[in-house]
């Protein structure tokens, strides 16, 4: 970009309707983690946006433009009176370019929508993210720099589907931390917009509880701590939290993913929207976020059965929670 240029107006609207490069978006997102004025106008603009987050086109059928050049043809085979002064190719040829802009605006505007549509809801994904991480940092504040931990047992599973002699403890435990304590993202913020499954745990039961009710309150994924993860903030961005890991369906390994290349089942299989402990927060298009570094896995593990924990302080492994009913 040129030096000294700053987003305006249409670049913010191209952004949340999607319509950018990879190299322009990372300027405008850099920008908007600069310039806080930019970010507020950005955010209004993302709340204008905001419904179509509820609206869900009715799919047209698949041969809709060979029934309108079909219903065009019958037409053109009736007898059309003789008007003074006109002919009646005049009309038909009327009727064809009717029928022909109808069939323009179906294929073109509903894709279109649905693109604003899908860039709200990253915008919307973002943004949850952002108050979870504001959570963490005013967490971090309060307990030495630690992240949000709840604790674990030795030889303990994080999937419930795995070996029942093993304790089980839900990964979910520790962000919910969060929430418990009030360290500010509501339990609202853990529904990512494009998951049609989720439920957003009510806020009269937060107090009572030390998780999440159900897993479909919370459908982030989250840094796994079993392990050599860190409790404190480490020196590499590493991936804090992010949308669901496709590895791990109804809380069992699901072996037939490549998870080298496959998307997480948000925002329709497009991307995933990462949060780092750096603060930063981006919709990423493949699982490998850093040079080396995939957010489904643990490096060289092939299979998973629940116990698998990162062995290196920087290596991101994000598992999902299935709170304990």
């Amino acid at each position: 970009m040129e030096p000294g240029k700053r987003p305006n107006d249409e670049h913010l609207l191209d952004l949340h309707l999607d319509r950018l490069g990879d190299e322009e978006r990372s300027w405008i997102e850099s920008e908007l983690r600069r310039d806080r004025e930019l970010r507020e106008r950005s955010e209004r603009l993302g709340r204008i946006l905001q419904p179509l987050d509820h609206w869900r086109p009715a799919p047209g059928p698949a041969n809709l433009a060979d029934k309108v050049l079909s219903r065009i043809y019958q037409a053109s085979r009736q007898t059309i009176p003789m008007e003074r002064g006109r002919a009646p190719w005049g009309r038909m040829r009327e009727l064809i370019a009717v029928a022909a802009c109808l069939v323009l605006l179906v294929g073109v505007a509903v894709p279109g929508m649905a693109s604003v549509r899908e860039r709200a809801q990253r915008t919307m994904c973002a943004g949850n993210l952002e108050a979870i991480f504001k959570g963490v940092s005013s967490y971090q504040q309060a307990f030495a720099d630690s992240l949000p931990y709840a604790g674990t047992l030795a030889k303990a599973s994080w999937l419930p589907s795995a070996d029942r002699s093993l304790p089980f403890v839900s990964n979910s435990r520790h962000p919910f931390l969060l929430v418990k304590y009030k360290f500010g993202p509501k339990p609202r913020n853990f529904q990512c917009p494009s998951r049609c499954d989720g439920e957003p745990m009510p806020d009269s039961q937060v107090d009572t509880r030390d998780d999440f009710a159900c897993a479909q309150n919370v459908s982030y994924d989250s840094l796994n701590l079993a392990g050599e993860s860190p409790n404190v903030r480490p020196p590499v961005a590493l991936a804090y939290m992010s949308d669901a890991n496709p590895l791990f369906v109804n809380a069992r390994f699901n072996e037939g993913v490549d998870p080298s290349k496959t998307n997480s089942p948000a925002h329709r299989g497009r991307g995933q929207t990462v949060l780092r402990l750096d603060g930063s927060v981006q919709f990423t298009k493949t699982p490998v976020y850093t040079k080396d570094d995939n957010l489904w896995t643990i490096t060289d593990v092939k299979k998973y059965s629940g116990t698998e924990a990162p062995t290196r302080p920087d290596d991101a492994f994000l598992v999902p929670g299935y709170p304990a009913r």
